[in-house]
């Protein structure tokens, strides 16, 4: 579009055509060097930049599509590469237009920290897969220590139970006794209280001893320091269910759900000393940016929430999340997450030079 005339009044012409094209519902593939056009796509909603990655250093093409990003020309670059001298590149430069070598500028110094801030995202998820891994045998190694504990119990109440039934059979053997002894019945009612009595006490000391099992030396309520046996991770207790045998602690910024059989009582003055509480499960964010282009809001939904939770407790005081203009159907639903996260003290979009409304930058409390 535009060839053969002014390339100032082509690019206008272009610009045009494309809104024309956007307002009639057109789905439009459009390759250009012309920086107003990548303006454009940058500022107005129902276009997205795109670009093909450039090693800048090796000064050749990795064709690696990026869906977001809008790329430069590389056109001293490549005739740098291909034999023209710095001479000549520096002449060329000065009759450069001052806007457009700016802009040029700008959109390298992008490129470059978009490539370096990728390669720290696939640094970050291979760390993410080997802290699942880890995830899942220590869950596998609790699910085998609660195996075991109820094994513990059911062979102390068996055993508990096999106690009582011999001494109520020493009862029995006693009171036959007394019988054929011809005692008086005031005896016999007293030797059977004084028995009763024995019972009694005995299944209190079982039912005692089966409560100090599940719930180590003292009972824990809401609002308590408890520690997760096992493990370092100390905390307040925030819920307990005692139907469900449920208990929610609160480490840090982390919401844990765990068996109130896993729970021991812990004072504050030792949680604190400790130096555990609050500061002992955090996470390591290599990355303050998220980028979810490409994604639908169900499949990132998990990510975002997970990346807000890890830069709270790490200590993060600002993260970007990167869900491009498309269609705004991501954009909306990432505010809406934010609405709702009570890590999250305001949120508003990048400057316009840094992706305008395509980045969202997210402060924490």
């Amino acid at each position: 579009i535009g060839t053969g005339t002014d390339p100032a009044e082509g690019s206008a012409l272009a610009t045009a055509i494309l809104i024309e094209l956007k307002n009639k519902k057109a789905k439009v593939l459009a390759s250009t060097h012309h920086g107003n056009l990548k303006i454009i796509a940058n500022d107005m909603e129902g276009f997205q930049n795109a670009s093909m990655e450039f090693d800048t250093k090796e000064l050749k093409p990795t064709y690696f599509f990026k869906q977001g990003t809008p790329g430069s020309s590389y056109a001293f670059e490549v005739a740098s590469r291909i034999g023209f001298n710095s001479e000549f590149i520096n002449l060329a430069k000065e009759y450069l237009d001052t806007d457009k070598t700016k802009l040029e500028d700008f959109l390298l110094k992008l490129e470059e920290n978009s490539n370096n801030l990728e390669k720290k995202l696939r640094e970050s998820e291979i760390e993410n897969t080997r802290l699942k891994g880890l995830t899942n045998l220590y869950k596998n190694k609790i699910e085998e220590l609660e195996e075991k504990k109820k094994k513990i119990l059911i062979e102390t109440k068996e055993k508990a139970e096999d106690y009582l039934k011999d001494i109520n059979k020493k009862v029995e053997t006693a009171i036959k006794n007394i019988k054929e002894q011809n005692a008086e019945k005031e005896v016999i009612k007293k030797e059977k209280q004084t028995i009763a009595k024995v019972i009694e006490e005995t299944k209190k000391i079982a039912a005692e001893e089966e409560k100090q099992i599940i719930i180590s030396g003292q009972k824990i309520k809401e609002g308590d320091y408890a520690n997760i046996k096992g493990t370092q991770t100390f905390g307040i207790v925030d819920e307990i269910n005692e139907e469900k045998n449920k208990a929610v602690i609160l480490s840090g910024s982390i919401k844990l759900q765990v068996k109130l059989s896993q729970l021991q009582f812990a004072k504050k003055k030792e949680v604190v000393e400790s130096g555990n509480y609050q500061n002992n499960f955090v996470p390591e964010v290599k990355s303050f940016r998220l980028d979810i282009r490409g994604k639908k809001p169900e499949e990132a939904e998990y990510e975002i929430v997970r990346f807000i939770d890890d830069s709270y407790a790490a200590g993060l005081n600002q993260i970007e999340i990167v869900h491009g203009k498309g269609t705004g159907v991501l954009k909306k639903f990432v505010r809406e997450l934010l609405d709702k996260n009570n890590a999250v003290q305001k949120y508003y979009f990048a400057n316009i030079e840094f992706g305008g409304e395509g980045i969202t930058i997210v402060e924490l409390k």
